[in-house]
């Protein structure tokens, strides 16, 4: 099973939004800034999902460490709805639009890595 860390500063939000998630059929874990370095030195991820709650700073550093210690996990950013101009790493907030960015991000590291199989 496919699994996400969804990292978010505001608790209702990332509440509402680890449950879209868990609809693309993966193995959501929803934490907050703080606690995402903890949960991702002791489990491993194919995505981590970053709420625009979480300051760029804070992403950064997560992101690193993520990367440093799984080099396959893929990182996507969600923007509010007011900035509608998404990076191929980014998604807006709406969730069908995340949704779909979530299920092609996660068939994309599905297919490299049984291609490096």
């Amino acid at each position: 099973m496919r699994s996400i860390l969804q990292v978010g500063n505001d608790s209702t939000l990332r509440t509402i939004r680890a449950s879209v998630l868990r609809l693309t059929g993966a193995s959501v874990i929803a934490a907050s800034g703080d606690e995402a370095m903890d949960i991702l030195r002791r489990e491993h991820f194919d995505l981590v999902v970053f709420c625009h709650t979480v300051s760029q700073q804070q992403r950064e550093k997560i992101s690193l460490v993520a990367r440093k210690l799984y080099v396959d996990m893929r990182v996507l950013n969600v923007l509010p709805l007011s900035a509608m101009i998404p990076a191929p790493d980014e998604a807006a907030a709406d969730p069908v639009r995340l949704l779909a960015k979530v299920n092609e991000t996660l068939q994309n590291a599905l297919g490299e890595q049984q291609s490096s199989d």
